[in-house]
């Protein structure tokens, strides 16, 4: 693959890192602490990877991760259509946040309906017949999952809708570096979480390795098709403040979140 030599890597790299920073942070901070709260529980400890708690119990702190990641990412998705002539770094940011909140949202509970393991195993527990509730998990999965794609695949239009070569060496380098990215920074912070490696493997990269349907979005026309509404978009250039926003996002991620924040 020959990357497009318009748009910035370092800054693609940015955008990808702190796009799935909050989109993580969303998930864990936001949906199970809230969740948390909301319910009367008490938070214990929060890591990169999960949230702990103790006290009072409910579904709802398990399912409130995903959940925020669907509100975050629709509003992420409603604000590529508001800013079709804002700067392209911009733009591609909105993009990178969708994509990471809606497909981390979608694919997780295929991952627990495989593995029973993770949020939306917890929410399913002691439900019965289990295979049942398994198996709607891995279904409704998909079709999130499938449907997201789509809408991803149209919002991304301003950056390929063609498909020439150019145009689709584009959409791979623009793709295939922010998940990169994304999955480096979530397996350094991994490293230091209080489970220790393990959880890099059952975690960390499964977090990140859930947006990988990103970089297949030259699959869907609709990505490739021309739409007179959304103007092709130029080049991501190299910016310092996007770069050094994301520096210091991912010091903080990896120096706090890795080994975790404990509360009690």
């Amino acid at each position: 693959m020959q990357a497009n030599p318009r748009d910035n890597t370092l800054t693609l790299i940015a955008l990808g890192v702190l796009a799935f920073i909050l989109a993580d942070t969303t998930h864990e901070a936001l949906g199970h602490g809230l969740a948390t709260l909301a319910v009367g529980g008490m938070p214990v400890l929060l890591t990169s990877s999960y949230f702990s708690t103790s006290g009072h119990y409910s579904r709802w702190i398990p399912a409130g991760g995903g959940i925020a990641n669907v509100i975050l990412g629709l509003l992420a998705l409603a604000c590529t259509r508001l800013a079709r002539k804002a700067a392209p770094s911009l733009l591609y940011f909105f993009i990178l946040l969708a994509a990471f909140n809606l497909l981390f949202a979608a694919a997780y509970p295929f991952y627990s309906g495989v593995a029973l393991f993770g949020d939306w195993a917890s929410v399913i527990a002691g439900l019965a017949p289990a295979w049942v509730w398994r198996a709607l998990l891995i279904a409704g999965s998909v079709s999130l999952y499938w449907l997201f794609l789509s809408w991803l695949a149209v919002a991304i239009r301003p950056f390929c809708s063609e498909s020439d070569r150019a145009s689709l060496d584009r959409l791979h380098h623009i793709t295939l570096i922010p998940f990169l990215s994304a999955l480096v920074i979530a397996c350094i912070a991994g490293v230091f979480n209080p489970q220790g490696w393990i959880n890099i493997f059952i975690a960390a990269a499964p977090a990140a390795t859930a947006s990988f349907g990103i970089t297949q979005l030259d699959h869907f026309q609709a990505a490739l098709t021309s739409d007179p509404a959304s103007p092709l978009a130029g080049p991501i250039p190299r910016s310092p403040a996007w770069i050094g926003a994301a520096a210091l996002a991912a010091i903080l991620f990896v120096a706090f979140l890795g080994p975790g924040i404990h509360f009690h």
